[in-house]
C-alpha cells in the first residue's frame, strides 16, 4: 500500500469523510480531494497534517519505499537524559520520539510524587519527633541501620551538599578547611590521615608526608599520592587507623574554627551519616553507609530539572541540580558502619559539651607514629 491507499483505509477505520478530514487538518477540501485522488503531490508538511488529524504517526502512512522525500528533510542530533543521538531521517526522528515519550510523560509525574512523599515524611518526622539515636554508645565497628523517616539523619557526599540553608562539606577530602597538626599545616584531612599509613621512622616515609603536605587535594592524596605508595604502608595500619581518623579530625576542630563552627550547626540530635551510596570500594559500608532508595530518588530530581531546563548552561544547571537535590531527604533507610559520619559525631558532641572525644591516645602511643621526623607522644 502507497501513503494514498494507507489514509484512504484509516478514513474508512475512523469514519472520516473528506469535508471532516479536511476541517481537521486545516487544508481545503480541494486540496484532499486532489490528493486522494493522486493529482496532487504529497508534501512532508502536508502529510504531517494529514497523519495528525487522523491521530496516526507520519511513520504509520509513510511507505517505506516512497519514503526519500521525508528522509531529505532532517539532519542533525538530539540531547535527551543525557544522551546524544544522530538523526538522519525524519522516520528516524518519529521513532526517537516515540521512544523517549514515555519518559517524558513520566518524568514529571516521578518528580512530583517524589517531593509529595519527602514532604509527607518530613510532617511525620516532625510531628511525632525523631527517635533520639543513643548517642552515648557510639560503637565505631557496628553496622547500624539509619531509618530516614523516624530519625533526623544529616547526611553529606559532596563539597556542595546542604541542609536546610546550611552547608556541609564534611569529607576529608572538601577543601576550604586547612588545620595544624603539631604545627605542622595541611590543607585537607585526608592528606593527614594518609600520612599515619607513612608513620615509621624513616626517610622514605617522611618524603612521602611531605609530598602529602604539600597536596592541596584531597582527592588528589588519595588518588594518587596513596596508590602511588600502597605497598609501603606500615602492616599495623588498621590496627589503629580509625583511632588516627578520629585523632585527625579532632585536630581539624580543634585548630579550624570555621570547620568547628559548620559541625557545631547541625541540630544535636542529628545523626551524621555519610553518603556512600554510589561508591564501589570494599571500604564503602564501613566508613559510609548506602541508602539506594534515597539515591534513586535524587537522580529522578536531578532528571527532570535537566528536563525542565533545557537551556541552563552547564554550571547554572549543575547549581540547580543541587538546589532540588539537597531537599530530598526523609526517604528510604541508610545501611553500614558509618564510621566517618559516627567520629564526626564523637566531634560534635565534644565540642558543645567542651569536653573531648573518646580517642584512644594509649594505642596511639603504643603505635610509635612519626609526623614530618617528629615521634608523636599525644
Amino acid at each position: 500500500m502507497n501513503e494514498i491507499e494507507i489514509i484512504k483505509a484509516l478514513m474508512i477505520e475512523k469514519d472520516i469523510n473528506q469535508t471532516q478530514l479536511a476541517e481537521l487538518s486545516g487544508l481545503s477540501y480541494a486540496t484532499i480531494n486532489r490528493i486522494l485522488n493522486e493529482k496532487q503531490t504529497l508534501l512532508p508538511n502536508t502529510l504531517a497534517k494529514l497523519a495528525n488529524a487522523l491521530s496516526v504517526e507520519v511513520w504509520e502512512i509513510t511507505d517505506s519505499n516512497n519514503y526519500s522525500a521525508l528522509n531529505s528533510q532532517v539532519r542533525g542530533y538530539l540531547e535527551f537524559g543525557g544522551e546524544i543521538k544522530r538523526i538522519l531521517s525524519f522516520k528516524e526522528l518519529e521513532n526517537w520520539v516515540k521512544k523517549i515519550k514515555p519518559q517524558v510523560m513520566e518524568l514529571p509525574k516521578k518528580a512530583n510524587e517524589i517531593k509529595r512523599i519527602e514532604s509527607k515524611n518530613k510532617k511525620a518526622l516532625e510531628s511525632q519527633k525523631a527517635i533520639q539515636y543513643d548517642l552515648n554508645n557510639i560503637d565505631l565497628f557496628k553496622e547500624e541501620i539509619y531509618d530516614t523517616t523516624k530519625l533526623n539523619c544529616w547526611t553529606f557526599r559532596k563539597g556542595n551538599d546542604e541542609r536546610e540553608d546550611i552547608k556541609i562539606p564534611l569529607g576529608n577530602m572538601c577543601s576550604g578547611y586547612p588545620f595544624s597538626i603539631y604545627k605542622h599545616l595541611f590543607s585537607n584531612s585526608e592528606s593527614v590521615y594518609i600520612t599515619g599509613m607513612f608513620s615509621n621512622d624513616t626517610e622514605e616515609h617522611k618524603s612521602i608526608q611531605i609530598e602529602l603536605q604539600n597536596e592541596e587535594n584531597g582527592y588528589a592524596a588519595k588518588k594518587t599520592i596513596r596508590r602511588k605508595y600502597e605497598n609501603k604502608k606500615r602492616s599495623d595500619w588498621e590496627e589503629y587507623n580509625v583511632q588516627w581518623m578520629l585523632f585527625v579530625v579532632w585536630q581539624k576542630c580543634l585548630t579550624n574554627v570555621d570547620f568547628r563552627k559548620l559541625l557545631t550547626e547541625i541540630p544535636a540530635d542529628a545523626v551524621i551519616i555519610e553518603n556512600s551510596t554510589r561508591q564501589n570500594g570494599v571500604t564503602a559500608t564501613f566508613w559510609g553507609a548506602k541508602n539506594v532508595e534515597l539515591e534513586d530518588s535524587r537522580d529522578i530530581i536531578e532528571k527532570f530539572v535537566k528536563f525542565s531546563n533545557p537551556y541552563a548552561n552547564t554550571k547554572e544547571l549543575e547549581r540547580l541540580e543541587m538546589i532540588e537535590r539537597n531537599k530530598i531527604n526523609i526517604i528510604g533507610a541508610f545501611q553500614g558502619v558509618n564510621c566517618m559520619g559516627k567520629i564526626l559525631k564523637l566531634c560534635q558532641i565534644a565540642l558543645l559539651a567542651n569536653s573531648e572525644p573518646p580517642i584512644d591516645y594509649e594505642l596511639l602511643r603504643t603505635k610509635k607514629i612519626h609526623l614530618l621526623g617528629e615521634l608523636l607522644t599525644f
